[in-house]
C-alpha cells in the first residue's frame, strides 16, 4: 500500500471525493428515479463536463462502474451523479485541481483487496460457469468511456492508478480485451521504470504506488504514523502470501531508489518496509532496511521511524527530537497561521 506520503494529505478536495464515495455506498433510501435520465445521458454528461479535467471525468465514470458492479441500485447510482453534475461546486474536481489524486492509492488498495478476496467466489450458474454481476454491461460502458478520457489525461499518477482500477473492474465484467489493454499499459510503465528508460519522477512514483497497492491486496497491513495506529488484518498470512507481497514491494522499492536521497517518497518507502518486516517478525530484514534509511536521512536514531508533531498540524519527519516551542512558533508565523 504505502507510498506513505500519499496518505498524509487532508485536503478539502480529498474529503469531497470520499464524501461522494460514501454517499454512493450509503444505506440511505435511493432517490426516486428520474425518468429523464438514462445511463447513456449520465455518462455523456460526465464526458462533456468541461469543468472537469479528463482525469476528473475518468474518476466519476469509474465510480459509476464500481457502483453498478457492487450491486448498488441502478437508479440510485445514476441519480447521484446526475445530481452532482447539476451542482458543479459539489464535484470537488475542477480542471485546476490535482489534490484529489491523494485518495487514489486508497481506492486502488481497496479495489486490489476486494478483487483478491472475491476471486473465484463469484456466483456460478447451474452449468458451472461464473455469472456476470447485474448491470455488467452498464459498467462496461462506463469503464470504456473512462479509458477514452485517460487517452487525453496528462497526470501519470492519476492515469496509472485509474488503469489499475479499471483492470480490476473489467475482470468483473468479463471484458478480456479491456483487461489486456489495462495490463499492457501497466506492464509497459513498470518496465520503463525498472529499465531506467523513464526518468520522470511522477511516473516513477506512480508505478511504485500501484505496485504497493498490488502488494496490499495480498497482505493488507497499513503502516501508521505512531506505534499504535497501524492497522493489522485479523487473519494469519502464509509464507506464500508474504513472499508474493514482498516481491511486489521490493519492485516498488527498487523503482523509487532511482530518486534523490532526499526524496520523501524514497525515504518513506524504506521506513514503511522496516515496519512491514517487523510485523512478520523478520528482524534481520527490518534491520537491513533500517540501515539504508539511516544512510538516506543521515541519522541513526530509531525514533525517526515515527514523525513528530509540528506547526499547523504538519508532521515533522526524520528528526529524533520534538521541535522546540520557539521553532514551532517561528513556523506558525511563517505559514501565516500563527
Amino acid at each position: 500500500m504505502p507510498e506513505s506520503t500519499r496518505r498524509v494529505s487532508q485536503s478539502k478536495a480529498l474529503l469531497a471525493i470520499l464524501f461522494a464515495g460514501s454517499v454512493l455506498n450509503s444505506q440511505l433510501p435511493a432517490p426516486a428515479e428520474d425518468k429523464g435520465e438514462s445511463k447513456e445521458s449520465v455518462i455523456n454528461r460526465i464526458t462533456n463536463q468541461t469543468q472537469l479535467s479528463p482525469e476528473g471525468r475518468a474518476y466519476y465514470l469509474l465510480r459509476i462502474a464500481e457502483g453498478y458492479l457492487q450491486g448498488d441500485d441502478r437508479a440510485a447510482v445514476e441519480n447521484l451523479y446526475a445530481s452532482l453534475l447539476n451542482q458543479p461546486s459539489a464535484l470537488g474536481i475542477g480542471r485546476s485541481s490535482t489534490k484529489f489524486y491523494d485518495c487514489l492509492p486508497t481506492w486502488a488498495d481497496r479495489a486490489s483487496l476486494a478483487e483478491r478476496s472475491t476471486s473465484g467466489s463469484n456466483t456460478e450458474t447451474k452449468s458451472g460457469t461464473r455469472s456476470k454481476p447485474t448491470n455488467s454491461a452498464l459498467a462496461a460502458s462506463a469503464i470504456q468511456a473512462a479509458l477514452k478520457q485517460l487517452d487525453m489525461a496528462s497526470d501519470p499518477f492519476a492515469k496509472l492508478n485509474f488503469y489499475f482500477i479499471a483492470s480490476i473492474l473489467f475482470k468483473k465484467t468479463g471484458n478480456v480485451d479491456g483487461i489486456r489493454k489495462c495490463n499492457s499499459y501497466l506492464a509497459e510503465t513498470f518496465q520503463s521504470c525498472e529499465s531506467g528508460t523513464t526518468t520522470d519522477e511522477r511516473v516513477i512514483k506512480a508505478a511504485s504506488s500501484v505496485l504497493n497497492s498490488m502488494a496490499y491486496g495480498i497482505v493488507p497491513i497499513e503502516i501508521g504514523y505512531s506505534p499504535t495506529n497501524s492497522k493489522k488484518p485479523g487473519k494469519v498470512f502464509t509464507e506464500d502470501d508474504f513472499n508474493a507481497s514482498e516481491k511486489l514491494k521490493l519492485r516498488a522499492l527498487a523503482i523509487v531508489d532511482g530518486l534523490a536521497r532526499t526524496d520523501q517518497v524514497r525515504r518513506l518507502a524504506h521506513r514503511d518496509l522496516v515496519l512491514w518486516y517487523k510485523e512478520f517478525g523478520k528482524e534481520e530484514l527490518a534491520e537491513k532496511q533500517m540501515q539504508v534509511l539511516f544512510g538516506l536521512v543521515g541519522c541513526t536514531d530509531k525514533s525517526i521511524l515515527y514523525p513528530k508533531a509540528g506547526a499547523c498540524g504538519h508532521l515533522v519527519w526524520w528528526t529524533p527530537e520534538t521541535p522546540s516551542t520557539s521553532k514551532v512558533a517561528r513556523a506558525m508565523v511563517k505559514c501565516g497561521m500563527g
